[in-house]
């Protein structure tokens, strides 16, 4: 027993998963939110059509959403969306999961496709930002998966992902190779720095663009306690970030024993590994029941999670300085994305098949 004391310890100095207090101490913000009456089945982006609607991704289909009833199709697609972004001019650009970036019209009409990145599949699209002169930066979480298969790609230990850079009518480039599945990707107001998040390394990063070119780099967030998925800017400075699945003590124990860990992804389906979710099935075969044990009918909130919903805001230093949750037992978990939208943050809960708006208030923090 003292010899698994000290293991553990050991594992907890080099990896520690950061308490959950001051400005991560948990509530149910997010459960408490305005829940737009939208029928959309796994919301995974949302952005402005530009018109007072709404953008919205949702499996092979993107949406357009305009407050007066069901959302209508805009375009649909061969591969699901992995996400997209509106450019400037009114068109978009979209990342196809395994097949690639397509450059679209308002109207949904494609223009423009690529679908090779240095001589190999461009796949595993996860985030795009617009560099605002008609080209996109994009991520992906790793060459060797589809961004759809993280969990495997987790499990793995990868670190396969790039950031990239595309012209509509011209190849893409690899900007940054070697990142722990880059998940969500912003340009920063002044046009010089990008900023990207590292889902395995659960960490943020801040990037010089020179001419196209990789520059330097600084650590903006280096110990979240939860995997990041996309990042947008706030108003009055800092980022909105979305975190879409926490760490837990026995998910990180798994990751680094080999063997079990090898021996569970052969002989169990993936909805049965100990790994963190989207959403929680509330499955009798579900690992962790005895964590969560129900009392007057009651998961406990503070039992270890599969699936949780969180969102930080985060200064222009990389200090957390507000956070919304959705804890064991909420019901807004997964989210995928927070951007503010017509004086509105929405909130893209894909766990739970929600979109989630809340009321902008001043940041109560100075942004300089």
């Amino acid at each position: 027993m003292q010899m698994l004391r000290g293991f553990l310890s050991e594992q907890r100095r080099k990896h520690p998963i950061p308490p959950m207090d001051g400005a991560l101490s948990p509530n149910s913000r997010l459960d408490s939110l305005e829940v737009l009456d939208l029928d959309v089945s796994s919301p995974d982006d949302v952005a402005t059509d530009g018109h007072g609607g709404l953008l919205i991704s949702s499996g092979s289909r993107l949406l357009v959403a305009n407050g007066d009833g069901r959302p209508r199709v805009l375009t649909t697609f061969d591969s699901p969306v992995s996400a997209f972004a509106r450019l400037p001019d009114g068109n978009l650009l979209v990342g196809l999961d395994g097949n690639g970036l397509a450059h679209l019209d308002a109207q949904g009409h494609t223009l423009h496709t690529a679908s090779r990145l240095d001589d190999r599949p461009l796949t595993g699209i996860t985030a795009l930002a617009s560099d605002r002169d008609g080209g996109v930066y994009f991520t992906v979480g790793s060459i060797r998966h589809q961004a759809a298969d993280w969990v495997r790609d987790l499990m793995e230990c990868n670190r396969e992902g790039l950031v990239g850079h595309w012209v509509p009518g011209h190849d893409p480039q690899c900007l940054r190779r070697n990142l722990a599945f880059p998940n969500g990707v912003l340009m920063e107001g002044d046009g010089r720095h990008l900023v990207v998040t590292e889902s395995w390394t659960h960490g943020v990063t801040r990037y010089a663009i020179q001419g196209g070119a990789q520059g330097g780099m600084e650590t903006l967030i280096d110990n979240l306690p939860g995997y990041p998925s996309r990042i947008s800017a706030a108003r009055g400075g800092g980022y909105w970030l979305a975190i879409f699945a926490m760490r837990t003590q026995l998910v990180e124990l798994v990751l680094r024993d080999q063997a079990f860990k090898q021996d569970m992804m052969r002989s169990l389906a993936p909805e049965l590994w100990i790994r963190p979710a989207l959403a929680s099935t509330g499955s009798h075969l579900e690992p962790l029941q005895m964590g969560g044990v129900r009392k007057l009918g009651i998961r406990k909130a503070w039992a270890p999670p599969r699936s949780y919903g969180l969102v930080l805001r985060v200064d222009n230093s990389g200090a957390i300085v507000e956070s919304m949750h959705s804890r064991v037992g909420g019901h807004c978990h997964g989210v995928m994305a927070a951007r503010e939208i017509d004086g509105r943050l929405l909130i893209v809960s894909k766990g739970n098949h929600r979109l989630l708006a809340a009321p902008l208030a001043q940041p109560t923090w100075n942004p300089a």
